[in-house]
């Protein structure tokens, strides 16, 4: 017996098994699940950065009957958080004194000083000195922090004609 097979049924059937195996390929079909946690974590660290600009006196007259007075920024970048302190030197012409209270000195050279000093606050009554009770203390915030050094030179110094300078070193601790 022959049996005839009509060109579009033909072409059903082979289309509807093609489209039957490939959906059979593609759908994934799973045993069972299984859960891992992947834990993730750093460790940050506190850390500062300092900068400043110069403080320029411009000039002086020694029979004046009033402080010079200039001011000079700070710039500090401590981590969010970071308990930092920031203290200055006693500078490299410094006279006699303590580190709480430094005499500081610009020289124009050997034997030749001007006295002046550095405070922390606008009334310049604060020494800004390089310890702990005499230094600046900040909390960090993750951006930039500036702070005004006041500096002043007292009058009636009798001094030699010159270019007076000094040079303070500016350390933050965290």
């Amino acid at each position: 017996m022959k049996t005839k097979f009509n060109q579009s049924t033909l072409k059903l059937v082979i289309m509807s098994a093609m489209a039957l195996g490939s959906t059979a390929l593609s759908v994934y079909t799973y045993a069972g699940t299984a859960t891992s946690t992947l834990n993730v974590s750093v460790s940050v660290a506190h850390s500062c950065s300092i900068d400043s600009n110069p403080m320029a006196f411009g000039t002086y007259d020694g029979n004046a009957s009033t402080a010079l007075e200039a001011k000079a920024t700070v710039v500090s970048t401590c981590t969010s958080g970071a308990a930092a302190l920031i203290t200055m030197s006693a500078g490299a012409s410094a006279g006699s004194g303590s580190a709480e209270a430094p005499v500081r000195r610009m020289t124009a050279g050997a034997g030749k000083y001007l006295v002046y000093q550095v405070y922390s606050d606008v009334a310049r009554g604060t020494v800004w000195g390089n310890t702990d009770p005499t230094g600046v203390a900040l909390t960090g915030t993750g951006v930039s922090q500036t702070l005004t050094a006041y500096g002043s030179v007292p009058p009636a110094q009798l001094v030699a004609q010159g270019v007076y300078t000094d040079q303070l070193s500016i350390t933050i601790t965290y």
